[in-house]
């Protein structure tokens, strides 16, 4: 952006010669024939030098000068004012007018230029240090966290929030050793994966959703950041090439956000079979009672009552949901000998009839670090998807576990239904999905839960992927969960069936 420079002369010959001067050098030039034109035009232009003729008519340039310095929004601009008269008392009187500087006519136009170069660069360094200081304030109070990183990913500013999200002294004159990932990369785990592909020299979408996530400990729960990258909208030459960040806490945002839809799932799966076997049961009393047998009356009865009891169960056991993320996934683990029986219960809760499970040997007494009720909620929503968006409604679903390397083991879960495009693909599994269409986490155009898993999976320190299949049609879930301690990790039969 060229800096702005306001002529202000009623001769039109002045007015020529300083334009001849200044033409071409790097400016944009405006003109005035008057004080009245030259207030008016300031306050629209707000320019970085006024040149001003001292000798006018109706408003000389003494009175413009007392004006602009008695305007808020102009009193900085700086002011050098031209004239032909050479007289000290007059110098005086335009300096306690406000002038910054003379220049007497007829001028040098190699002084003139080398001049207005020295102001409009002084200008400019000043109003840059004022907007930086004005930055640095709001930066320092706010509660997000900000910083600015240089094209070598070395930190250049930091507010005190950004130093205490990534654990550094909060000593602004500390030095901060190492790039920005190599010191996000000591707490947290960057995701999605692609999105921050090619920092800090490329980024192929700077909007795309970036999150920093600490996975849950023994210690303490989950924890995540949103990154929101900032690229600047012009980068002047010989201006250094930089990014902003601000990182905002989201933490009680995509958990409330998961765990309403947990619990919905939760009271959506729990609830159906013992709600079906009570209300077939009861409608087969109503309708047929004067038809049927002492005996059939008592066993229509009794699985009404069973159903009743195992309503009453479950709900018991969904209360308890409420609590389960994102606390209870820290301290136990789900063993993966248990696994088949609870997806074939999930399968056949959703109505899906042909699946199969193939555990690699050496994971069969492996644990993954995630709880019951928590890989419940993983594995209805991408078996729920399974059967919900299959042409037929019949999808023929695989699901192999194996180690993908130590201390991690891969779930992938196929089916045989719709391939998704490359757009539903990228967003499917964007938590926190910012044109969700509605609360239940779902992406446009699709329905897909699939937020609600990477949630999940992400704050006990896995990844997700999702990819079509490479024969036929249909997709692939790819989950990989970090293994947990073996012990405190066996679970009862009756665990697995309600």
């Amino acid at each position: 952006m060229k800096p702005i420079i306001l002529v202000v002369d009623d001769e039109p010959a002045g007015r020529n010669v300083i334009e001849s001067v200044l033409l071409n050098q790097g400016y944009d030039l405006e003109l005035a024939a008057n004080g009245r034109d030259a207030l008016q035009k300031a306050k629209a232009l707000k320019p970085d030098l006024i040149l001003l003729d001292l000798m006018m008519p109706e408003m000389d340039g003494m009175q413009v000068c007392q004006r602009l310095r008695s305007d808020r929004e102009l009193a900085e601009v700086p002011v050098v004012m031209v004239t032909a008269l050479d007289d000290r008392n007059m110098r005086i009187a335009c300096l306690d007018a406000g002038a910054d500087d003379f220049i007497t006519k007829p001028f040098d136009r190699a002084e003139l230029r080398a001049r207005v170069r020295t102001i409009t660069r002084l200008n400019r360094y000043r109003l840059l240090h004022d907007r930086d200081l004005i930055t640095s304030w709001i930066a320092e109070k706010a509660s997000d966290g900000y910083l600015q990183v240089d094209i070598h990913d070395q930190i250049i500013f930091i507010n005190q929030r950004a130093r205490f999200y990534l654990g550094l002294n909060p000593d602004p004159n500390t030095p901060i050793h190492g790039s920005f990932l190599e010191i996000v990369s000591r707490q947290y785990m960057l995701h999605p994966e692609p999105a921050w592909a090619g920092w800090p020299l490329s980024l192929e979408n700077p909007a795309q959703n970036r999150f920093l996530v600490r996975p849950e400990s023994e210690t303490a729960h989950e924890f995540w950041l949103e990154a929101a990258v900032f690229e600047p909208p012009v980068v002047r030459e010989g201006m250094p090439h930089t990014r902003l960040l601000r990182l905002r806490d989201v933490t009680a945002e995509i958990l409330n956000r998961r765990n309403t839809r947990s619990f919905g799932e939760a009271v959506t799966h729990k609830i159906r079979t013992p709600v079906t076997h009570i209300v077939s049961s009861l409608d087969l009393l109503a309708r047929l009672v004067p038809r049927l047998s002492p005996e059939e009356i008592s066993q229509l009865a009794n699985t009404a009552l069973r159903g009743a009891k195992r309503l009453q169960e479950t709900l018991d056991r969904i209360l308890k949901y409420a609590n389960v993320l994102p606390s209870t996934d820290a301290g136990g683990g789900f063993p993966l000998l248990h696994l088949q029986p609870l997806l074939e219960r999930i399968a056949a809760e959703v109505g899906i009839a042909s699946l199969t499970v193939t555990l690699d040997s050496g994971v069969t007494n492996a644990s993954l670090a995630l709880s019951l009720p928590s890989l419940e909620v993983v594995l209805w929503e991408i078996l729920g998807n399974s059967k919900k968006f299959h042409p037929a409604g019949t999808p023929v679903v695989s699901v192999e576990v194996y180690r993908h390397k130590a201390g991690q083991v891969t779930l992938r879960i196929s089916d045989d239904g719709v391939t998704l495009s490359p757009r539903q693909l990228s967003i499917a599994m964007l938590p926190y999905y910012q044109g969700e269409k509605d609360f239940t986490g779902e992406a446009p155009g699709m329905g897909l839960g699939l937020p609600t898993v990477n949630a999940i999976v992400w704050g006990a320190g896995g990844s997700c992927r999702i990819m079509n299949r490479d024969s036929g049609a249909g997709v692939t879930v790819e989950l990989t969960i970090p293994e947990a301690p073996t012990e405190n990790t066996l679970l009862s039969q009756e665990e697995l069936l309600q």
